[in-house]
């Protein structure tokens, strides 16, 4: 079974996950599937959109598949491998943004984590709901999240355990735009266009800033400016 379908949209590639049977759960085939396309298509230097069919964009992990794990140590195996696919997704060197069209809940939130930008309908909901099952984050999300949104609001998330409208997880630094689903189409399309040519500063951190400015000095894009300023 294949969870995602790839699309070239003209200004941007698209990716749409499906798990239909089990609510968008992210099960380790999928997290696989994810991973061996990061991998594939590693040298794409544009924007990649990921969308989910359905109500749900992500559900978390596959309780079904957890279920069927006999002992700890094998359930412990997946959730290592899932992290895995979720570092290497992230790791991927394009511009990424979640399109979301449904509520994202559990660990659906750690992927979310994983992005560089992320939009959301008005309707959709949000929800760490990993204490509810007894558990906390498991894919190395609370890391990416505490990064961006510090320890104590994100241990404060983690332990409120509560749904989230578009608008608070807006507010409070989850989400960089609410979009109605109507205009979303056409506002991704002139976002990507904009965004053309920003590869290089994806690769930005702080650490490899010198490194990475040197990478790029009379690069072809820097050459071609020059140009137009010789007398």
């Amino acid at each position: 079974m294949s969870y995602f379908e790839l699309r070239d949209c003209s200004s941007y590639l698209e990716l749409h996950f499906s798990a239909p049977d089990s609510a968008n759960a992210l099960s380790l085939s999928a997290a696989r599937e994810l991973a061996a396309i990061a991998s594939k298509h590693r040298a794409y230097p544009g924007v990649v959109v990921v969308r989910a069919r359905g109500p749900v964009f992500c559900s978390g992990g596959h309780l079904t598949d957890y279920a069927k794990l006999k002992g700890k140590a094998p359930g412990l195996r997946v959730n290592r491998e899932i992290t895995r696919a979720l570092d290497r997704f992230a790791q991927w060197p394009c511009v990424k943004l979640a399109a979301i069209e449904g509520d994202v809940l559990g660990g659906g939130m750690e992927w979310l984590a994983r992005f560089d930008y992320r939009w959301s309908v008005p309707h959709a909901v949000f929800g760490f709901w990993q204490r509810r099952i007894g558990l906390t984050f498991g894919w190395g999300g609370g890391a990416v999240w505490a990064r961006h949104l510090g320890e104590p609001r994100t241990r404060q998330l983690l332990m409120e355990s509560r749904p989230l409208s578009a608008a608070e997880a807006l507010r409070l630094g989850l989400l960089d735009r609410i979009v109605p689903g109507w205009k979303l189409a056409d506002e991704l399309a002139a976002w990507a266009a904009a965004m053309d040519g920003a590869g290089p500063a994806r690769r930005w951190t702080a650490s490899a800033e010198t490194r990475i400015f040197s990478s790029l000095w009379l690069g072809e894009t820097h050459r071609r400016v020059l140009a137009k300023w010789r007398k």
